[in-house]
Formats: C-alpha cells, sequence, structure tokens
C-alpha cells in the first residue's frame, strides 16, 4: 500500500439525512451559527481578523458540539458554514490545513446536498469537484484500512471512483487517484474474497503506472501495483502473477529516492515475495535474499510507522529457514521479530490480528523443532488473540476461517499430544467452523477441508482407544476430503490432502475390512509422497502414513513385496532431512519394530541405530529438563530394543553401544557442557568467559529443578 498518496484530512463529517439546506440548527447552536456568519461577512469587507484569530475556530469547535445529533451526524447548514469559514480564512492568508478542511467539507456538502455547492467555489481555493472527491476518498480509504466494516470501503471506492473518472487524462494527479482506487479494490478482494476487485485492481493498478511520469509517485504507484498482483497470486496460486509482482517491486525500490522511507517499505514486501517464491521453488538463495531485504527493511524503518510491518515480514522469513533447515538462531531471531512487530502493533489496528498470527506460526514452527510444550502453548495463546483482535471483521468470513482454522490446528496437536478430550473436541468444532466460513470455490477452502478431516481423524482415533469411535467421523472426513482432492491442483496442499485422506480410508478399512478401502489407502498415500518437494518438513508425515498402509496391508495378505515397501517408506521418513525429528524417530521406529517382529534381525538393527541417533533431538538441551524428560519419557524402550535387535544380529558390541547412548542421553549432553576451554582462553577470552558464565547458569537451572522436584 502507498499511504504516501493518500491525504490525511481530519476525520470524516456526517451530514444528517433529510436536513435541509436551509434547517437552521436549534437552540444556542443558531446564535453560533449567526455570530459565525458575521465574521465571515466581515471578513468580506476586509476585516481578516475576524476569521483569523483564534476565536473564530474555537466558535466553529462549539457549534460542531451543540449541533450534533446523537448519531455524530450535523446539519447541512452547519457544515456549510463551518466549510466557509475554512475557505475565507485561506483567501485572507490561512494557511493549507484551512484549504484542505474547506475542500473536503464542501465536498461532503456537494455530495449531500449538490446545489449548495457550486463549482466556482471549489476554483476560488484552486482547485475542482474532482479534487475534492480524491480528498474526501482518500480520508474514507484511511479509515476503511484503520476499521473492518465493508460500508466505508464500499463508500470509498464510489468516491474514489469517481475522483479518478473526473480527472482528465493529462492531469498529473491521475496516475495517484487511480493507484489509490486500485488500493481501494484490494483491500476489498481481500478482506471479502471477491476475484473481480482483485482483477479491477490490477487492471487500475496497471493504468496508474502508464499515466506516471513523476518518478516519486511511480514507486508508489509500481508498490502498488505489486501488491495486488502478490494478493492475486495467494489467491489463485498463478506464478506468472507473484514473478510480475516482483519485477514491480523490484522496479519500485530502483527509482524510489534512495533515503525514501518507501524504499524501506517497499524492500521488505519484495522480500516477503521472494519468501514466498521460495515456498513454491525451495531455492535457498531466494530465501536468503529474502531475509537480507527484510532485514535493511527493518534498519530503514526502525521508529516509523511501518516497523512493525518491516518486523513481521523478517520474522516470518526467518522463521520459514528456521523450519525448512532446523536452523535454532532462524527460529529464535523469528520468535523476537514477530514479538517486536506485536509489541509494535496499536491496541484495536486491523493489523494486530495477522501479527499475532505470525507470532503464533513461528511458536509453531519452534516446537516442530524442539517439542518445547511451552511453545505449543504460547502458539495456541497467540493463535487466540489473533482471533480475538479479529472479532470485529465478521463480515471477512474468509480471513475469519484461515484463524479459526490456525486455532483448530494448534488445539489439535496438543490433544493429541495429552490425549485431552477437551482440545480435541474443541479443535473439531473450530474446524467446523473454519469450513461454514469459508465459501465454496474460494482456493483456501481445500486447505480447510484437511483441517476438518485431521480433526475428524484425531477425534476417531481418541474415542477407539475407548472403544467409543464413531464410524461416521471417519466417513465424513472421507466425503469432505474426497471432494477437495478431486478439485486441487497438484502440489504441496494437494499432497496435504492425499496423506489425510489415505490416513482415513486406512481406518475405513481397519473398522470395515473392506480390501476396496485398503487399495485405495495405498495409492492416496503413495500419490501423496510424490506431491511433496523432497525438502518440505511434510515429507515424513507422509512416508509414516504410507509405511502404515503397506503395514496393513502386509498384516491381511504376507506378501513380502508390502513388507518391503513400508520399511522403504519408513527408511525414507527416517532420513528426511528437512522433516521434524519427532516424526523421522516414528518412521526409524515403525521401521525396526516390523522388521523385529519379522525377525530381520539385520534390518532392525539398522533402524534402531537411526532411532537412537534421533533421540538427542526428542530432548534439545534448549528445553527445560522437564519437556526433555517428557521427550524422552515417549522413546523408553527404544534403547532397550535397539540393544536386543544389535544382540539378535550377533552384533552384541553394537548392542552396548546402542544401549549406552539410548540410556545416557541427558548425561552425554551435560558432559558435553564439561569440555575444557583451556584453547578457547587463550585466542578468544571473552568467548570463552562467556560460555563459563552460560555453563554456570545452566547447571544452577539443573540443580534448581532437580531440588523442586524431587526433595529430600
Amino acid at each position: 500500500m502507498d499511504d504516501g498518496q493518500m491525504s490525511a484530512p481530519p476525520e470524516q463529517d456526517k451530514i444528517a439525512d433529510g436536513q435541509a439546506p436551509d434547517t437552521p440548527p436549534a437552540g444556542n447552536a443558531y446564535d453560533i451559527l449567526e455570530e459565525l456568519q458575521e465574521r465571515i461577512t466581515a471578513a468580506s469587507s476586509g476585516d481578516a481578523a475576524a476569521v483569523l484569530d483564534g476565536q473564530a475556530l474555537a466558535m466553529a469547535d462549539r457549534l460542531m458540539r451543540a449541533s450534533a445529533t446523537p448519531s455524530g451526524e450535523w446539519p447541512a447548514e452547519v457544515v456549510h458554514g463551518i466549510a466557509l469559514l475554512r475557505a475565507t480564512r485561506y483567501l485572507c492568508g490561512g494557511g493549507e490545513d484551512d484549504r484542505m478542511t474547506a475542500i473536503r467539507l464542501l465536498t461532503e456538502l456537494r455530495l449531500a446536498v449538490p446545489d449548495l455547492v457550486p463549482e466556482e467555489l471549489f476554483a476560488s481555493l484552486s482547485a475542482s469537484p474532482a479534487d475534492g472527491l480524491a480528498v474526501v476518498g482518500a480520508d474514507l480509504l484511511r479509515q476503511a484500512q484503520a476499521r473492518t466494516g465493508r460500508q466505508l470501503l464500499d463508500q470509498a471506492i464510489g468516491i474514489l471512483r469517481d475522483a479518478a473518472d473526473a480527472t482528465p487524462d493529462n492531469n498529473a494527479d491521475r496516475a495517484a487517484r487511480l493507484s489509490n482506487l486500485g488500493l481501494a479494490y484490494r483491500l476489498r478482494s481481500d478482506r471479502h474474497g471477491d476475484r473481480a476487485d482483485l482483477d479491477r485492481a490490477i487492471a487500475i493498478g496497471e493504468e496508474a503506472v502508464s499515466a506516471c511520469h513523476d518518478e516519486d509517485a511511480r514507486a508508489g504507484c509500481l508498490a502498488n501495483l505489486a501488491d495486488s498482483l502478490h494478493a492475486r497470486f495467494e489467491h489463485n496460486g498463478d506464478a506468472a502473477d507473484l514473478e510480475s509482482a516482483l519485477n514491480a517491486y523490484q522496479t519500485a525500490v530502483a527509482v524510489a529516492p534512495h533515503d525514501h522511507l518507501l524504499r524501506s517499505v517497499m524492500l521488505g514486501k519484495l522480500g516477503a515475495a521472494l519468501a514466498t517464491r521460495y515456498s513454491l521453488s525451495s531455492r535457498d538463495e531466494d530465501l536468503d535474499e529474502a531475509i537480507g531485504l527484510c532485514t535493511q527493511a527493518s534498519a530503514g524503518t526502525a521508529g516509523s510507522e511501518f516497523s512493525a510491518q518491516a518486523q513481521a515480514n523478517l520474522g516470518s522469513a526467518l522463521a520459514m529457514r528456521g523450519a525448512a533447515t532446523g536452523s535454532r538462531a532462524d527460529l529464535e531471531n523469528a520468535i523476537t521479530a514477530c514479538r517486536n512487530a506485536v509489541e509494535a502493533t496499536a491496541p484495536g489496528e486491523v493489523a494486530a490480528s495477522t501479527r499475532w498470527l505470525n507470532l503464533a506460526a513461528a511458536l509453531h514452527d519452534r516446537y516442530q523443532l524442539h517439542g518445547a510444550r511451552d511453545d505449543l502453548d504460547g502458539a495456541i495463546a497467540a493463535a487466540r488473540s489473533a482471533l480475538a483482535a479479529a472479532t470485529a471483521s465478521e463480515d471477512s468470513p474468509v480471513y475469519l476461517a484461515m484463524l479459526l482454522a490456525n486455532v483448530s490446528i494448534l488445539l489439535r496437536i496438543r490433544g493429541g499430544l495429552n490425549d485431552d478430550p477437551a482440545d480435541l473436541e474443541s479443535a473439531l468444532a473450530t474446524a467446523r467452523q473454519a469450513l461454514a466460513l469459508c465459501p465454496l470455490g474460494h482456493p483456501a477452502r481445500a486447505v480447510r477441508e484437511n483441517n476438518l478431516g485431521t480433526a475428524l481423524l484425531s477425534w476417531y482415533d481418541h474415542h477407539q482407544l475407548a472403544g467409543s469411535a464413531r464410524i461416521e467421523d471417519i466417513e465424513e472426513g472421507i466425503a469432505a476430503l474426497s471432494k477437495a482432492a478431486a478439485s486441487t491442483a497438484p502440489g504441496p496442499g494437494h499432497a496435504a490432502l492425499l496423506s489425510t485422506l489415505g490416513l482415513l480410508l486406512l481406518r475405513r478399512f481397519q473398522h470395515g475390512g473392506a480390501t476396496a478401502d485398503l487399495t485405495a489407502a495405498l495409492n492416496t498415500a503413495a500419490s501423496a509422497v510424490t506431491f511433496y518437494p523432497p525438502q518440505d518438513p511434510a515429507v515424513a508425515g507422509a512416508a509414516l502414513n504410507l509405511g502404515s498402509a503397506y503395514r496393513e496391508a502386509f498384516d491381511r495378505h504376507h506378501d513380502e513385496t508390502d513388507l518391503d515397501a513400508a520399511i522403504a517408506s519408513w527408511r525414507a521418513g527416517a532420513t528426511a532431512a528437512g522433516s521434524p525429528a519427532t516424526l523421522r524417530l516414528a518412521c526409524a521406529r515403525q521401521w525396526a519394530e516390523l522388521a523385529a517382529i519379522e525377525r530381520s534381525w539385520g534390518l532392525a538393527a539398522e533402524g534402531y541405530i537411526h532411532a537412537i541417533a534421533l533421540l538427542p533431538y526428542a530432548s534439545w538441551r534448549g528445553l527445560n529438563r522437564s519437556d526433555q524428560e517428557h521427550g524422552l519419557h515417549r522413546q523408553a524402550t527404544v534403547a532397550r530394543d535397539a540393544a536386543a535387535a544389535a544382540l539378535s544380529a550377533g552384533n552384541p558390541s553394537s548392542a552396548v553401544s546402542q544401549l549406552e547412548h539410548g540410556r545416557a542421553v541427558l548425561w552425554t549432553q551435560r558432559l558435553e557442557m564439561r569440555d575444557s576451554l583451556e584453547a578457547l582462553r587463550t585466542s578468544h577470552p571473552a568467548l570463552s568467559a562467556s560460555l563459563d558464565r552460560i555453563r554456570n547458569a545452566l547447571d544452577h537451572s539443573a540443580s534448581a529443578h532437580l531440588q523442586t522436584t524431587h526433595p529430600a
């Protein structure tokens, strides 16, 4: 958005409906209006002080207070009187504020009572009715950006369209007016999901760029066009739109003055667009460049109204790289940037919801990497804050659906972790709400259906353990996801649908035993694996699901081909470097356990070696002690089973090694912190001293925890 193109007149005045222009305000207001008119008449006769002194504006303020209706409207005659006062002040030597206020009020009055404001009155202020429409439209658009109601935005679009239509092609202001109109259409599309509005925004944005001959203004027009192109890419996934957006952002950066705030804003948006392209192509250079640009943008916008936006873009890009590479530093910095963005956002600001959502996503990413339950709780709290911040936007169902879906996903994860029926039930109810709000045909609807399918699966699995599962839940999920998968283009989103659908089909097979369900589960899960890029974090989860389907087939038919396929799937998941360690560990255990059941001890020992190697990641030293112990408790039998498999494979030395590695994870981490720092003290004494302080703090923290949880 190009805020620099929009004027900032005072809050919109509302003229009372049905107030005739000659209807005087009642009581004291009439006396004030009469005195104000006397001052205007005196100024017209040469007494400029009558309108330029402070009492004239104070009188106008009293008139506004005295004549306002309970709904915040004013009689046309009052607005007319104050507009004439401001115009007269300007003509008597007043400032630009008087001129702009007069133009705005006269335009409002002309829109309500056309005959009351002749065109000549605008001419006396070196303006035209089109200028007035542009000022009022820009003011309405600014208000619409800060609020969520549709009525204000519709009104802004109507007035901005009239302003652009009334502005001649050769007028230097036409480009900026077109650009603001395009911005308004995009805003309405973002909030209400109208694809036609987005197409209009792009067409008008292109017209604005073509009409713009001033380099400074051209940067703003290009920026607005780029935003619309990026938004359309997010709506329909057409890579050509993303490339066009990138080109427009790059050109905007190139033509903007080097020290201009707009250039820093555009650097951040260019970085965000590159991060989006990375999500499609997995090109590391795109993401690295995105983070570099967002870092520049954060520095260039520090202390400005755009600082929070720049921090949010930086946090999102860092979280993306942290999730892709497992970089703890990136995730820490991402969370810091997202928190900075939230803290810099004023209460009630429309962007607050998105910034809370970014923080929730970054905390979720760190939870996925390290398994800290505090991060999961924090992500849920942040996602709920995002939803609470958006409760006023009930006329934007697509956005609310997305917020509800995120809350549902996080509750489902926590519910599964803690076997908490309350979280799982809430996750399912919230997923249903999200789907109900997402319109048919909207690109995000398939994602909402997948979320519902996953919530139904978790709900079914929880009740199956208690013997109270309902097959109707599985049937509902299969119906929704089958329909969604049929209408979704190949890619990671399609793969996620197929992976969940494969599990639902597998559950129906386990319930009813229909061979067709097992065949469909295998085919669907196999297709899901093929649609994921190799480094996608979801690869291990998809491989885990596919292996489960092959194991079910092997248990039913005892075909060695199915056994080999199950282990091959789990092997691929266990070695998927881009996936969370918990999923990779689950694949390694499934592989080893099935091989052990079949007495393929060499294969079992190999699988357990992978599982043991992943144990330290399930209890990363950056977690608090209770989370470390919780992570290891879930893998309690791995070391024992690994040793047994190695012994059965005829390798006793490996058995001892696996047993030692498995039972001493926490001790190993503590001993690693005791390495000598003598060499470091010689070359980098300050760093050595810092490590000593950290080590002592960790020792103190561990001791305090032991005293608290294991009292004498």
